[in-house]
């Protein structure tokens, strides 16, 4: 992984974790939720620019930990880089019915809630869908906080369904859409804690062939354990 790519998805990782803290207090306060370009502004061209850089930086993470788990859980690994592009596609069309919203208003609306729910599925999928990988090179603590997010975001389809249907381009404001945000911030504050402390796996070249080779025990004169280097 390019050290460039990898220091700014470090960056964008903890860029996100604040702008979802920031959400939780906004939605304490104004009881409204935000996201990237609205409520509409002045800055919003620079904000939908802002939210599509992040999230192609924080999904090259996503998809290096994929990569890596590949040669220990295969089935993980594709989930994975399934969900990330669903979330990065997601992000994009949310994106792009922002920037046409600001332009018509409120025909789009309804396309950029259920776009805005896509996004919020596919990126609590791609979490869950690594905690192999968090289990085997993080801690217990972040491995068990990848369940959070997509039980979070069933109970907010719930409440959106058998509550009270969201009336806009944004979902209205409840608690389980702050636990939600504040989970999101703690989930992506500890990744990014977690590829600093463990940079060089990120760094570091992966050679596929190594990885097929044998595991050969030393004390028995070249005798190969197993059949492949990450057999289960």
């Amino acid at each position: 992984m390019p050290k460039v790519l990898f220091y700014a998805g470090t960056a964008f990782c903890f860029f996100v974790a604040l702008a979802s803290a920031g959400e939780v207090a906004r939605e304490v306060q104004d009881g409204t939720l935000a996201f990237a370009a609205l409520p509409a502004s002045s800055r919003a061209a620079w904000a939908i620019a802002v939210a599509l850089i992040a999230g192609l930086a924080s999904a090259a993470l996503f998809l290096r930990m994929a990569s890596l788990l590949a040669a220990r859980n295969l089935f993980a690994a594709l989930v994975s880089v399934v969900s990330v592009a669903g979330a990065l596609a997601s992000l994009t069309a949310v994106l792009l019915l922002q920037w046409r919203l600001i332009a018509v208003g409120a025909p789009l609306a309804e396309v950029h809630l259920a776009a805005f729910f896509s996004l919020g599925f596919f990126v609590s999928l791609s979490a869950l869908s690594l905690r192999p990988y968090f289990s085997i090179q993080a801690s217990r603590v972040l491995s068990a906080v990848v369940f959070c997010p997509l039980p979070l975001f069933a109970l907010i389809m719930l409440q959106e369904f058998y509550v009270g249907a969201s009336r806009g381009p944004l979902p209205a404001s409840t608690p389980a859409s702050q636990v939600f945000f504040a989970v999101q911030s703690i989930l992506f504050f500890a990744i990014a804690i977690h590829s600093v402390r463990h940079r060089h796996l990120f760094l570091e070249m992966t050679n596929l062939r190594e990885l097929l080779d044998a595991r050969v025990d030393p004390a028995g004169h070249g005798r190969p354990i197993g059949d492949v280097a990450f057999d289960s």
